[in-house]
């Protein structure tokens, strides 16, 4: 049975264990998400700037919904359905080529035993990258999440950081010890897929994670893909400070190329709001690439409200032997 089967009539479950109801069960549901406005100048090394709105200087703009229901033991099926959105183009998804559910789409069970997830999903990768920087998970200004997901399969890692046709499991917390798992098939007539995971170690103020995911991928025609990369990333909190540091090595066996990025951060409380800086190098190499960038994020961001922030941003971004890259943004986060 493939993931695609399994979806179907997970979905068919769930929606039959919402329907169905019991005298000790309970309907949660909801809409979230996240607006980001911002406007501002924006220019990748060795690119010509351009000014425009933005929708993720500081956080992705997404709208989503779920629902769950809930039984007793602790064990709750549900869905959840997000897209991103775009004001600068007053379109849905990251660019023309996303789903109409762009961030996630999937069914769900929640049990004492963990989560089981499947349908489109984001990434355990990603899911680290963003946890431990100080930029978040912001694509225009984060340097480790542009260094690994933004900068081109030759630097960063192969393929997107939502998946489809997957499914994971996330463990339980036990002790602060918490594991997560995720498989992904290949496209359709490609052989392979996509495999990846987590372990994270809690303990109080310092968080650890170790990650790594396998992406494979063949048709039969064009080169196959065969990349591995591994993570390990750490964040302390000293009350008026949090620090955050990271090191991710991939290896392409495909393209014969190999990376080492290396990231590190910090949040800092400073008068009525917090400065978040962020820093990454990223060193390539391979018979055919010898590349190195450098990027350096600055953003000061002003609580208004328990729901809406104010922030301005700003970026250095340079690659050797290319001109230099300078971005800037002014805008507003508001959550919902």
């Amino acid at each position: 049975m493939n993931l695609r089967t399994t979806f179907r009539r997970s979905t068919i479950v769930a929606a039959l264990g919402l329907a169905a109801g019991s005298a000790h069960a309970q309907l949660d549901y909801g809409a979230y998400g996240v607006l980001d406005l911002s406007y501002g100048r924006f220019e990748a090394s060795g690119q010509v700037p351009f000014h425009r709105y933005n929708s993720n200087s500081l956080t992705a703009t997404f709208v989503g919904v779920n629902a769950k229901y809930g039984f007793d033991g602790g064990w709750a099926p549900g869905i959840t359905l997000e897209t991103f959105l775009r004001f600068q183009d007053k379109d849905t998804g990251r660019n023309d080529n996303d789903p109409l559910l762009s961030r996630n789409a999937f069914v769900s069970l929640a049990s004492p035993y963990g989560l089981l997830r499947v349908g489109r999903l984001q990434s355990f990768l990603f899911d680290a990258t963003v946890r431990f920087n100080a930029m978040g998970n912001s694509v225009a200004f984060s340097p480790a999440v542009r260094h690994i997901f933004a900068s081109g399969n030759l630097q960063g890692v192969q393929g997107d950081f939502y998946w489809d046709r997957a499914a994971s499991y996330q463990s339980p917390s036990l002790e602060g010890v918490s594991f997560s798992l995720m498989h992904a098939q290949a496209e359709k007539d490609f052989e392979g897929g996509q495999t990846g995971g987590t372990l994270v170690v809690n303990r109080g103020l310092l968080a650890v994670g170790l990650s790594a995911q396998r992406v494979k991928a063949d048709d039969g025609i064009a080169d196959p893909t065969d990349e591995s990369a591994v993570q390990l990333g750490a964040t302390y909190n000293f009350g008026i400070a949090r620090l955050f540091a990271q090191y991710t090595a991939t290896r392409d066996i495909g393209l014969d190329v190999r990376s080492k990025i290396t990231s590190a951060g910090v949040n800092i409380a400073f008068g009525p709001g917090n400065v978040l800086a962020q820093f990454a190098t990223a060193a390539t190499e391979g018979p055919a690439v010898d590349r190195k960038q450098t990027s350096t994020s600055l953003a000061y961001v002003y609580p208004f409200d328990s729901v809406t922030d104010f922030y301005v941003i700003g970026m250095d971004d340079r690659v050797r032997g290319q001109t230099r890259g300078l971005s800037a943004a002014v805008g507003a986060r508001y959550r919902f």
